[in-house]
């Protein structure tokens, strides 16, 4: 039985795909998967998934920061980054973003666990 759907922003196939298969380990089920700003925005308009995974830095024009923030306001979809920025100008341009957490590569897979199903549950509980 899934317990969520979930989009996956992120623009290294390697990282994507261990994601993916993960996920669908731990019983949540994906939309897709994309590689930029743009398709996050325009995959999580057309599937409404509970939560999307995304990466700070993207393919296209627009960076994760940027979608996240569109996808949050316009459509009220939780976001989590996974990132391999660090740094404090990063993190703070993140937070400004109002994401539901925030997560550096190599990540914590229990801690990313925890999270998404922290997320998913608050979203579920205010419906």
């Amino acid at each position: 039985m899934a317990r969520g759907r979930i989009l996956i922003a992120e623009d290294e196939v390697i990282t994507s795909l261990d994601l993916w298969h993960l996920l669908d380990m731990w019983g949540f089920d994906m939309c897709r998967q994309v590689s930029t700003g743009e398709g996050a925005v325009e995959v999580a308009a057309q599937e409404r998934p509970d939560v999307v995974l995304m990466d700070i830095s993207l393919r296209g024009s627009r960076n994760g920061i940027e979608a996240a923030t569109e996808i949050q306001s316009r459509l009220g979809i939780p976001v989590i980054f996974i990132s391999g920025f660090d740094d404090a100008e990063t993190m703070q341009r993140a937070e400004a973003a109002s994401p539901a957490g925030y997560f550096v590569k190599p990540l914590d897979f229990y801690k990313l666990r925890s999270t998404i199903e922290s997320v998913i549950r608050d979203k579920t509980e205010s419906a």
